[in-house]
């Protein structure tokens, strides 16, 4: 059981390859270890990681994967956010899920805004796709951790309201 979550979750991490190096890497990149200790640490079962190419239609199909197919709990996305002309991920994101959870991308933002300015750049969303909560989380290691400490708690309950357990009281 995940700590403080009445069930198991399930957990994907699809990190965005900044690079064509990190792309034919056999190894996790260093971002995606990062969030997979922390979660596994935290009592998340991370069920599937993988880096991937930035270009939408792969993103779009891979974050379905994980939601249709291996019905993750919770799929978070590394890279790709930010405004540079080749970063796709939250217009992917967008077009897979079917709520947006915009208070859960826009407090990542705000709470690492006391750390970096360059944050306010970060056009990451969240959302749900069927019992799926996907959040893209910042690209780099010195945000990541942040966001997931200040995040977690509240990801948590989203992921029980999405399972019918949890209520706002």
């Amino acid at each position: 059981m995940s700590k403080g979550v009445g069930i198991m979750v399930k957990a994907g991490i699809l990190s965005i390859a900044k690079n064509n190096e990190e792309l034919l890497s056999n190894e996790e990149s260093h971002r995606v270890k990062v969030v997979r200790k922390y979660l596994e640490n935290e009592g998340y079962k991370v069920v599937s990681t993988k880096t991937i190419e930035n270009n939408q239609k792969v993103i779009e199909e891979e974050l379905k994967y994980m939601s249709d197919i291996l019905n993750l709990d919770l799929v978070f996305t590394v890279g790709g956010i930010y405004c540079y002309e080749e970063d796709v991920t939250p217009e992917a994101t967008k077009n897979v899920v079917h709520k947006e959870t915009s208070g859960i991308a826009e407090g990542i933002r705000c709470f690492c805004l006391q750390l970096s300015k360059k944050i306010m750049l970060s056009r990451g969303v969240a959302g749900i796709r069927n019992k799926t909560l996907i959040v893209n989380l910042p690209e780099t290691t010195k945000l990541i951790i942040p966001a997931l400490d200040f995040s977690l708690d509240i990801i948590k309950s989203s992921i029980e309201m999405i399972n019918g357990k949890n209520n706002l009281v």
